[in-house]
């Protein structure tokens, strides 16, 4: 007698990431009507910036569907630590001007439309819990490596956020070795500087001047690309991988002590590469105890913009049933 309608309307996903901004909008059971990505540039890292790249998107979506439903909710993953109950992005230092930045009220205000907003690792945690190899796993990190380092914590069955929001920043762990650093919010993190893209295409280019090859194109490469020829066998590329492998094996080492995960998912650009999993597993299989199923995300750098749906889902569903 009774049917869900789930071409009702749309629910929307914002995934902002230090490089991109990337979209999806779904129908009311969670499936994919359209996808849509943009390069930011520095101008465009701003919170206004974002916002003006973030309506392009739905315009651009909603013009590529034959119908014109109404957009009934929207969340926006930010790269930092977010209050989600203010809506409120405390701080990310991978963009321009964001401390403090009440984002939920801009998002709402300028589109019109109710909105969420989450740290964007949070959100692709959900997303591996509802759609990918997480499903079903009530205790699971999910550790996303790009411009920057994260983690989302689940453990028994729900995301921990922490007191203060800063549950899972681990990009500013610290890295054996190197200086003892002070934690501040507004920086990077030491590990972010040393396993994030950027860290990994700096230790490739320091190799290749000490070992006085000065290609262009090879100085050029991005960290995917490099672990790409380590799986080719160039030995400057092996080594680059074994660095970063190790420094991510013992943070890992670290958090399996604390949490005792059954399994972790390496997410984001960088770190979904399958040579990074597999040589961090290695790693990490030199331990006695604490040792996690290791696993690329199944939902690369869609992971966020998944969990970001069923977010707004949740959000839509509580409004049409109450």
């Amino acid at each position: 007698m009774l049917r869900f309608n789930a071409s009702h309307g749309y629910v929307a996903a914002a995934d902002i990431g230090g490089t991109w901004v990337r979209m999806m909008l779904a129908d009311l059971n969670g499936n994919p009507v359209a996808e849509w990505e943009d390069k930011l540039t520095e101008k465009g890292k701003t919170p206004r910036g974002v916002i003006a790249h973030i309506r392009q998107g739905l315009d651009a979506m909603m013009s590529s569907l034959p119908e014109k439903r109404r957009i009934l909710h929207i969340t926006a993953g930010a790269p930092g630590m977010t209050d989600i109950d203010r809506g409120v992005v405390l701080a990310a230092p991978n963009l321009s001007g964001w401390n403090d930045v009440p984002f939920k009220t801009l998002l709402e205000r300028d589109l019109n439309i109710p909105a969420g907003v989450d740290n964007d690792v949070n959100l692709a945690s959900v997303g591996e819990f509802a759609e990918g190899v997480a499903r079903g796993v009530d205790d699971f990190i999910f550790i996303a490596i790009g411009t920057g380092v994260g983690a989302g914590i689940f453990l028994r069955g729900a995301l921990h956020r922490g007191a203060n929001w800063s549950a899972g920043e681990i990009g500013y762990l610290p890295v054996v070795g190197m200086d003892r650093q002070r934690v501040r919010m507004r920086d990077t993190g030491q590990l972010e500087r040393v396993i994030g893209g950027e860290g990994v295409e700096l230790q490739w280019k320091t190799l290749l001047r000490q070992a006085g090859i000065n290609d262009r194109a090879r100085m050029q490469m991005r960290a995917t690309q490099i672990f790409d020829l380590a799986l080719e066998g160039d030995a400057t590329a092996e080594q680059v991988l074994e660095n970063t492998s190790r420094v991510l094996a013992d943070s890992l080492s670290s958090i399996s002590l604390l949490f005792n995960p059954e399994l972790i998912v390496l997410g984001g650009g960088v770190g979904a590469h399958p040579a990074l999993c597999s040589a961090t597993d290695r790693c990490l299989r030199e331990n006695d105890f604490a040792l996690p199923r290791l696993r690329s995300s199944s939902l690369g750098t869609k992971a966020q913009l998944f969990g970001a749906i069923a977010q707004s889902l949740a959000a839509t569903e509580t409004k049409l049933l109450f």
